[in-house]
């Protein structure tokens, strides 16, 4: 495989090449920097006309890219329309039509996320898209609209990859980013706020580990997965509450949950007032109603998420915060 991955920096871009160069694949990865830890880093941006290359590297992709992976786009849940829509719409489309103009391809995979569902209503399946559903940011609306585009290029040979919350040290290393997403919530918890949750968080969240994630999407470039749709999450299921837990139990901590009911939304903002972060106030509820047969549409063998990885999480965490205070 000659891979180019679109996004290929961030946490779980950089998971994924790591893991098509361990499957002996030639791996591009095309940033807005230009750099990369892993394989050949190319200076491009998703946004614009045959994704901004140089002449000179638009015909060396041209020439022997078989497969690409789309791991581009906002990470924050607070991301405004103008953000999400410019990468996540204009951005995708521009990523579609350079698919055109690859000879050799084979096989692209969209890396999407569980949240496209949004509010969805009903059994979730791979098959569902939109069910009817509200979207509860612009991030969910986002990540449904570039879903919706891969989807309706009947041409292309593009599968789609849906992930929840993506969690572990960060495979570039440092401190993981908790800035964006669930991880937000993870300094609130260390330092004692409380996060308010109904049934105390006893739901799953879908997650799974970067390492688990980014084989799943090796294994979609190789079967290959065609036009379909796979969903992953750990098998072993971990509610909100375990995952907030694990994540702070090497800290010696134990996150403050509080019943979100019965006062319901009053609460989740008197929540985010006294230390509930703002990403999380909308997720307080139980997101969805995933069928968890999904899991069955991905040819065996399945990988093992990482051992502990919610643990080694909050080491990473840990490890981050003695290293910042030594400096």
């Amino acid at each position: 495989m000659n891979v180019l991955i679109l996004g290929g920096t961030g946490f779980l871009g950089t998971a994924v090449a790591q893991a098509c160069e361990r499957s002996g694949a030639t791996v591009r990865v095309l940033s807005r920097g230009g750099t990369s830890t892993v394989g050949e880093g190319v200076r491009g941006d998703v946004r614009m006309p045959r994704l901004g290359l140089s002449a000179a590297d638009l015909a060396r992709i041209r020439a022997d890219t078989t497969h690409v992976v789309f791991c581009f786009g906002s990470v924050s849940w607070t991301s405004g329309p103008g953000e999400v829509l410019e990468t996540h719409g204009n951005g995708m489309r521009s990523a579609l039509a350079f698919l055109h103009d690859l000879p050799e391809l084979r096989q692209a995979v969209h890396v999407s996320s569980l949240l496209a569902l949004g509010r969805a209503e009903g059994r979730i399946t791979n098959r569902e898209l939109y069910t009817g559903q509200r979207f509860r940011n612009w991030y969910e609306y986002g990540k449904y609209c570039a879903e919706r585009l891969v989807r309706d290029a009947l041409e292309l040979p593009v599968g789609v990859v849906r992930f929840g919350p993506v969690l572990g040290p960060d495979p570039r290393g440092g401190r993981p980013d908790t800035r964006h997403g669930l991880p937000v919530a993870f300094p609130h918890l260390l330092a004692g706020y409380p996060v308010h949750l109904a049934r105390r968080g006893d739901f799953p969240c879908w997650v799974t580990d970067a390492s688990s994630a980014a084989e799943i999407v090796v294994k979609a470039l190789t079967t290959p997965i065609g036009r379909a749709t796979w969903t992953w999450f750990d098998p072993a299921l971990p509610t909100l509450a375990e995952v907030f837990a694990e994540v702070c139990r090497p800290w010696g901590v134990v996150p403050r949950i509080v019943e979100a009911r019965p006062l319901g939304r009053f609460t989740r903002l008197l929540g985010e007032r006294v230390g509930t972060p703002r990403e999380l106030a909308e997720y307080t509820e139980p997101w969805f109603d995933l069928d968890v047969d999904v899991l069955d549409e991905i040819p065996e063998p399945w990988p093992v998420p990482a051992p502990d990885y919610l643990g080694a999480t909050g080491r990473a965490l840990r490890d981050g915060a003695e290293r910042k205070a030594l400096t």
